[in-house]
């Protein structure tokens, strides 16, 4: 009885789409790709913002926050930063990251602070340096003001802004 059933209601699904091919309008044999090339013409309208984010990001990383808060793309270049944070610990990484950009963009405001997550270390980098001596000066003045931290400082090679 049970097969008899599963039978007739397959039975009436390719009935019922054998008849809906069938009741589709004769002039409706051009495709999806028939009409596109018919009309080559194609306009594609997008908001300005859209176009700002399909533009290379600065750092590459999974999640990058400024300290200045600007979102718009910059041009980058090679330079050094000093890496003041790196950890890997699910439940503080995420917060113990966050918590010494603010102590250090309290007391170096000029400096630019980077945190980033790249699965699964979060990261905090500071400052854009030109050169390996610029970021070892600034690297020994935040080891002297943050003797706390000094054992996980040291400069990294990293994409930096052109501004600077």
């Amino acid at each position: 009885m049970i097969n008899n059933r599963r039978l007739l209601i397959l039975a009436s699904g390719c009935l019922l789409g054998t008849a809906s091919v069938l009741a589709a309008e004769p002039g409706d044999t051009l495709g999806i790709i028939g009409r596109i090339a018919s009309n080559p013409q194609l306009t594609v309208n997008q908001p300005e913002k859209l176009a700002a984010r399909l533009l290379p990001v600065r750092s590459g990383s999974a999640a990058d926050e400024s300290a200045e808060g600007d979102k718009a793309p910059q041009a980058t270049t090679g330079g050094y930063r000093i890496q003041v944070f790196s950890g890997n610990n699910p439940r503080t990484a995420r917060s113990q990251a966050h918590s010494r950009a603010a102590a250090i963009r309290a007391e170096f405001p000029e400096w630019g602070s980077y945190v980033t997550f790249d699965s699964p270390y979060w990261r905090v980098k500071i400052g854009d340096f030109r050169s390996y001596d610029e970021a070892r000066a600034a690297l020994d003045l935040l080891k002297k003001h943050f003797p706390g931290f000094a054992s996980e400082m040291r400069p990294v090679r990293d994409r930096i802004k052109n501004g600077n």
